[in-house]
């Protein structure tokens, strides 16, 4: 078979012209069975799922008495970010280039270990590590490059996102609403501040969640407890040199709440802490 030159120049051209550009795709290695098609690392147990997609999109999937995934509506999201603070002071999260997302380890069903890179706008780099140890799951990273970005503006985070309980229950005669109070008092968050204070949350007054009185200095750890999960309790734990905050919309914890965690870039220059998680 003649192949021509001329056939050949564009392809060259378009080849040279994607490298300079970073527009060769590059993502995760996927499973390609179900039910966890489009995964790149999968973990259960007992308790739980978690599953993480090839553009890191992580979910922790409960499970019921029956060993089976709760409803996606009260699946609990886990966001992964990287954060600018701006000279505001305020945050802005940057855009994951969801094609930058390389790993050297395989797709699993059985997740020990797996390291992932990326980029965001601005052209700052990342490594996010995920590992599983005996059931408890370990999320952390750092800033590889700024880009054009400061360094010490750059921070990752990771938000774990409780969805709105009970939202079935009818509340509007006395007794469905002496029901639904039932059903709450037993939900509760107890928290341990980074001093070793310790704070309890219900859930059914209204909780400022962002205030001083409920984060104090940082939280090192939550346990949270909500009687539509089951008996299960989940633990979230901040490692040395991180803190976790929670944060809802002032109201009562039921409606939904936000805990997020952030290491200290200054005290943790090799992305070393971590948010442990798990249910038991």
């Amino acid at each position: 078979m003649k192949i021509h030159k001329s056939s050949i120049l564009p392809l060259v051209v378009s080849l040279i012209y994607a490298v300079h550009t970073g527009s060769l795709s590059a993502e995760l290695p996927m499973l390609e069975k179900q039910p966890w098609i489009g995964y790149f690392a999968v973990f259960q147990n007992k308790n739980f799922q978690l599953g993480v997609t090839n553009t890191i999109g992580v979910t922790l999937i409960p499970l019921n008495d029956k060993n089976e995934p709760i409803g996606k509506e009260r699946q609990i999201p886990i966001l992964v970010a990287i954060e600018e603070t701006q000279a505001d002071g305020k945050s802005v999260t940057k855009t994951i280039v969801k094609e930058s997302l390389t790993s050297a380890d395989p797709a699993t069903e059985k997740l020990t270990k797996a390291t992932i890179k990326g980029k965001v706008t601005g052209d700052a780099t990342f490594e996010l590590t995920i590992e599983q140890n005996h059931g408890i799951i370990s999320i952390g990273g750092r800033i590889l490059e700024p880009g054009s970005l400061k360094r010490e503006s750059l921070k990752l985070s990771i938000q774990a996102k409780f969805p709105k309980q009970y939202d079935k229950d009818k509340k509007e005669t006395k007794d469905e609403i002496k029901a639904f109070e039932k059903k709450l008092k037993d939900d509760r968050i107890n928290l341990v501040w980074t001093d070793g204070k310790r704070k309890k949350l219900d859930f059914k007054e209204s909780v400022n969640a962002p205030s001083p009185e409920v984060n104090g200095p940082g939280i090192a750890s939550a346990e949270i407890e909500i009687t539509g999960y089951g008996r299960d309790k989940f633990v979230f734990v901040a490692t040395p040199n991180s803190a976790m905050t929670l944060s809802n919309e002032k109201t009562p914890l039921h409606e939904g709440f936000t805990i997020k965690w952030l290491a200290d870039p200054a005290k943790d220059p090799e992305g070393k802490a971590r948010l442990n998680f798990e249910i038991k």
